[in-house]
């Protein structure tokens, strides 16, 4: 017990350092540059966390099924062929992404430490992945500490005593060093060893299974970052880091709820399927009952750090804006209430439902993107985006409800 709550303390620690310092990399931009070039990071940020998604096709969801069950073959043997997948990802679909350049979203100065980052920060997030399943939580919380908070609180000192000029070419060129680190240390972690043979096969399954969750989460992620590109295209960069900067403050509810339940309670419900259906209801009322509690904690918490945040920044533009926050918090707010009956569909391979509900999500997000950005500008991608994570929320819930009588 007292192994556990260290390592669950260790865990906590670093991770809520790792949340502080993702929100130090908001003011810190924010502060010593200006909110356009918050914009541009904005810009650049999201289309790496697509590309990452892209090149992974979220094999992950299958592979990490298949070495949890009870038939399961060597570490090595899945590992060994994840890899494999993923270099042939990257010989597709890397130099397509040079097409990004050509729309003009991105300036091409950054083209090279586009491709470090994103190949850096794939590898980084499948492996803390594969650490998770592997149930070495705290070595997954370094790689994530190094991937994404250490190399900010090193931008801060740099940019603070001006041993680098403040500007967005640095910003990167940490990020891919932190990236990059985070890699290295997550390989040393996992104990891999190569094993001979390729079962083609498997991977032809895995494409074919992991083919819904690809869908599902692309179609996610350009919900949660359409409303830049809508911005970018009907305003500025100006108002684009607005709404990069009240939606990354939001999204914090959720790296919450995530670090506190999510990754310490998944793996578990997932492996309590395989047990009977009696404990697999039981973990999953524990699951719900500390999702609405520190959802709900967090929420509050949100609400009322919002107003000294904004008065420390002091940019005017930002309060006339702050609707906008609240309407994207309350929807990160059920964005974390759908993840009850999301796993609950995912454990018991209900994956279409899952997919059915994103594609609602993501259909209603555009329409409404069109209708309300060209209008109302910020707000209305919040609208937009509020309505799309409602309508997910309500599809997931319905899906569960019918299924879970069957069981």
């Amino acid at each position: 017990m007292k192994h556990f709550l260290t390592e669950r303390s260790i865990n906590l620690v670093l991770r809520a350092i790792t949340i502080a310092l993702k929100f130090l990399l908001s003011i810190l931009v924010i502060k010593k540059l200006s909110i356009e070039d918050y914009g541009i990071f904005g810009l650049f940020q999201s289309t790496i966390i697509i590309m990452t998604f892209i090149v992974g096709f979220d094999f992950f969801s299958f592979s990490a099924r298949e070495m949890l069950k009870d038939a399961a073959k060597e570490f090595n043997f899945y590992f060994k062929h994840q890899l494999l997948f993923y270099f042939f990802c990257y010989l597709i679909v890397l130099p397509l992404a040079y097409y990004i350049f050509k729309t003009g979203f991105i300036d091409f100065e950054y083209i090279i430490l586009f491709y470090l980052i994103t190949i850096s920060e794939h590898l980084s997030q499948e492996i803390y992945r594969v650490l998770i399943i592997l149930k070495k939580t705290v070595s997954a919380t370094i790689v994530l500490f190094i991937r994404s908070g250490i190399w900010i609180a090193l931008l801060y000192l740099f940019w603070e005593f001006q041993s680098v000029k403040p500007k967005m070419e640095s910003l990167f060129i940490f990020w891919s060093i932190g990236a990059a680190l985070s890699v290295l240390f997550g390989f040393k972690y996992i104990n891999f060893k190569w094993v001979k043979g390729v079962d083609v096969d498997w991977i032809k399954k895995g494409v074919k299974i992991a083919f819904p969750f690809f869908v599902g989460t692309i179609l996610y992620k350009v919900i949660e970052f359409s409303g830049r590109y809508f911005l970018e295209y009907y305003f500025s960069t100006k108002e684009v880091g607005i709404f990069t900067f009240f939606s990354s403050i939001a999204n914090i509810l959720f790296v919450f709820v995530q670090t506190i339940v999510i990754i310490e309670q998944y793996p578990r419900l997932i492996e309590s399927k395989n047990s009977e259906n009696g404990k697999f209801i039981i973990m999953l009322k524990l699951f719900k009952k500390q999702t609405l509690q520190f959802t709900t904690i967090g929420l509050v918490l949100s609400i009322l750090f919002i107003y000294p945040l904004l008065m420390y920044l002091d940019k005017t533009i930002l309060f006339d804006n702050i609707l906008s926050y609240i309407i994207l918090l309350f929807s990160t707010m059920l964005y974390c209430f759908s993840y009850i009956t999301h796993y609950a569909l995912y454990t018991y391979k209900r994956d279409i439902d899952i997919l059915k509900a994103t594609i609602l999500g993501f259909i209603f997000n555009i329409v409404f993107s069109f209708i309300l950005i060209p209008i109302y500008g910020v707000l209305g991608a919040a609208i937009a985006q509020f309505i799309a994570f409602f309508i997910m929320f309500i599809i997931k819930y319905y899906y569960w409800r019918k299924y879970k009588l069957k069981i």
